[in-house]
């Protein structure tokens, strides 16, 4: 981090303007949908939902659950995935490559006037999970109170986020998913 020149979306934020956090936003959502787009070495043999290298999720939130963190490969790899997390989400849920981290602090911006993303920072916990994973961990998330007050880290997560990622629907994905957090005490 200290290679890269700027400062971290986390600072910048109440400094930007509609328009600079809009164009901002834009930037992320375009470099989400190309690493969504990275397939596991062994995409043609399996369906994978686990680490890069085939590792473990390193996810915080199955830190204290490392029988959750697999990896877990077939054709019914999200299905063992939610089941080991209780959670329930039907339909047919693509494996996509994810960040995983993708919170203010991890995005940095060049310095001055009209910023751009610099760099996309700490792809420590990045890996292949379901497609819903990176949303509602991104919504999860809290964010320093310094930088984001409450109805900025609202807006935050009402407004902007959605710009960036996939939104998806509270009931039937984020609800059971915050669940899942929530009663693993995480």
């Amino acid at each position: 981090m200290s290679l890269i020149e700027g400062e971290t979306l986390e600072q910048r934020w109440g400094t930007l303007n509609k328009e600079e956090r809009e164009a901002v936003c834009q930037e992320l959502n375009s470099m989400a949908k190309i690493w969504k787009t990275l397939e596991h070495p062994n995409h043609d043999q399996i369906l994978y939902v686990g680490g890069l290298g085939n590792q473990p999720l390193n996810d915080i939130f199955l830190s204290s659950h490392p029988d959750l963190a697999g990896p877990f490969y077939g054709a019914d790899a999200v299905q063992k995935f939610q089941d080991g997390c209780g959670i329930e989400i039907d339909g047919d849920v693509p494996v996509v490559f994810t960040h995983d981290d993708l919170v203010p602090p991890n995005i940095m911006l060049s310095s001055g006037p009209n910023p751009v993303v610099a760099a996309v920072i700490d792809f420590g916990q990045s890996g292949w999970y379901p497609a819903y994973w990176e949303y509602c961990k991104a919504r999860r998330v809290g964010l320093r109170p310094q930088y984001f007050d409450e109805d900025s880290g609202e807006e935050w997560r009402t407004k902007y986020l959605p710009t960036i990622l996939d939104k998806v629907d509270d009931e039937t994905v984020y609800h059971p998913w915050l669940w899942f957090v929530l009663s693993h005490g995480i």
